[in-house]
């Protein structure tokens, strides 16, 4: 029943494990999330191309596939926003292989946190919450002269 529901539900994210995220080679495999993996991540969800102007993206009306129905921008931005913040990029890009081979399993290995977080994008949700790194400052000492 899981398995059914995380399959319907993940759509779009299934679409970047059957069709790979653009150019991912050994050699080019992102090491941190970037324009570049947001740009190739919404191009898979949403079927449609986007302008990278300037590190902002548009989307543009040529799509990748014919007739294939997608998640709105806003479902895949939401989706792109969880992995961005609750997942680092190397289980990501190992999430991404194993959806290749046997998705039922890959999804399997993800956090219930990240999967009700990437089901609340797909029921029309917000972006998913951020999470907060709180950076302490250095003690710093002055001397007068």
């Amino acid at each position: 029943m899981a398995a059914r529901r995380l399959a319907g539900v993940f759509t779009a994210v299934v679409l970047i494990g059957t069709l790979g995220l653009t150019g991912c080679k050994q050699d080019n495999t992102p090491k941190e999330y970037g324009i570049v993996t947001q740009q190739n991540f919404l191009e898979l969800c949403t079927n449609h191309y986007y302008d990278n102007t300037d590190d902002t993206l548009a989307q543009t009306d040529r799509t990748i596939a014919a007739d294939v129905t997608t998640p709105t921008s806003d479902q895949c931005q939401c989706q792109y926003d969880v992995f961005a913040n609750q997942m680092p990029i190397a289980d990501f890009t190992t999430l991404n292989g194993k959806l290749k081979s046997n998705p039922e399993e890959a999804w399997s290995t993800v956090p219930s946190s990240i999967t009700d977080a990437l089901t609340a994008c797909m029921a029309g949700g917000s972006s998913a919450p951020s999470t907060t790194t709180t950076v302490a400052a250095e003690a710093t000492t002055t001397v007068a002269p």
